[in-house]
């Protein structure tokens, strides 16, 4: 893939969040056993694993990366870091422990996990760097004064469009102006999308003042039915996505289980109408289909619980994922570390587009040597595209 391709081999090579990197550099250079953590807040493709890495690469430290969301609970925890975090001599050298997508520990499960944290982050013999998309979760707030917090934004535009630019020279291929600008604004600041967007030759996006997320959260923070359906109205997807996006956000919530099964009614009646218009390809009733939403959903959950999650493949995929998916895990894991993002990341942004790009021989044999995988993989990736492109 082109993000694993042309990814920075070096914090110069980095685009947007200067101030970020340096401030993380720093802070590893000055850190002393007992000093607090740094956690690294901010989008999805802005940087953030990258930067750990190639940060600990320069300073010569042993990275040990574990991802929190893969491990919930207090026990799981303390089996998985506890003796890391106490060894001063890991692997023969000084480390900088990982732990990424703290945020997504959330839940009963999840019970003690953060405190348990925060008491390994004062006995550590090595720096934690901790990494979060969102800052406002209540798992980044109850961190508190455990951390130290640096902030990675969305790089502007312009940035992203001269990336997309040399990729694109550097590919030998041609691309409009007007073409990088969409695929830019497109992507809302996430590099490594606009580069994915640019490899799969996707030729134009739909202009959107919101993101998924944004469009999701505010439809179920919307005051009134009327904001509620401009929310859903601006949601940037196809109406199969939409629909996907809050399904999950539903599902995910923690709102009282009756109000929850009510909501999923809404959203079956919704999944009718949808499959009714693929059938028979009557595009005439997707008028009828935010409304709906807006009218009945809304007025369901229209209270700002649900939110938007990162489960962002297409669904056929997620099944996959989830079911039987040992191949794809294993995929994912050697390739998140090639390209500087964690596994569930990998698999939720990028797999979809690897599988994509497995349609072509030449690209699954590159793939195939790149990660050292056996001849088995290259059916399997063969009859995964196949079944991809015709979900």
């Amino acid at each position: 893939m082109w993000t694993e391709k042309y990814r920075p081999k070096s914090l110069e090579e980095m685009v947007g969040n200067d101030e970020g990197r340096a401030k993380l550099s720093l802070w590893v250079k000055r850190w002393k056993p007992g000093g607090k953590a740094a956690l690294l807040v901010g989008p999805p493709g802005t940087g953030k694993t990258t930067t750990v890495h190639l940060v600990a690469g320069k300073l010569g430290l042993n990275l040990v990366e574990l991802n929190a969301s893969d491990t919930r609970t207090k026990d799981k925890l303390s089996r998985k870091i506890g003796e890391v975090i106490a060894s001063t001599s890991l692997f023969g050298g000084a480390s900088l422990i990982f732990l990424d997508e703290v945020d997504g520990l959330a839940g009963r499960s999840d019970y003690g996990a953060i405190d348990f944290i925060k008491e390994a982050v004062k006995k550590s013999e090595n720096p934690v760097v901790m990494a979060a998309n969102d800052p406002e979760s209540d798992e980044v707030k109850k961190l508190g004064s455990a951390v130290v917090k640096i902030e990675f934004r969305r790089p502007e535009q312009g940035v992203v469009e001269r990336r997309l630019e040399a990729v694109a020279r550097m590919e030998g291929i041609s691309v409009t102006k007007d073409e990088v600008e969409k695929l830019a604004r497109a992507a809302n600041g996430d590099l490594r999308a606009a580069v994915n967007f640019l490899q799969a030759g996707i030729p134009a996006m739909k202009d959107e003042e919101r993101t998924a997320s944004e469009a999701v959260n505010a439809f179920f923070d919307a005051p009134d039915e009327k904001s509620a359906l401009r929310a859903l109205r601006s949601y940037p997807g196809q109406p199969r996505e939409k629909l996907r996006d809050i399904f999950t956000a539903v599902v995910k919530s923690r709102v009282h289980e009756e109000r929850k099964a009510g909501a999923l009614d809404v959203l079956s009646k919704a999944d009718m109408v949808m499959g009714r218009i693929m059938r028979g390809k009557d595009w005439r009733l997707l008028r009828y289909l935010d409304p709906m939403l807006a009218a009945e959903l809304w007025r369901a959950l229209g209270d700002g619980g649900p939110r938007y999650t990162l489960d962002g493949a297409p669904w056929p995929l997620q099944l996959r994922i989830w079911n039987d998916s040992k191949k794809l895990k294993e995929i994912a894991a050697i390739a998140a570390k090639r390209v500087g993002t964690s596994q569930k990341g990998f698999l939720v942004q990028d797999m979809p587009f690897l599988i994509l790009f497995c349609s072509d021989r030449k690209y699954r044999e590159e793939l195939l040597k790149s990660l050292d995988l056996g001849e088995n993989y290259d059916v399997f990736l063969a009859k995964e595209a196949s079944r991809f492109a015709r979900s």
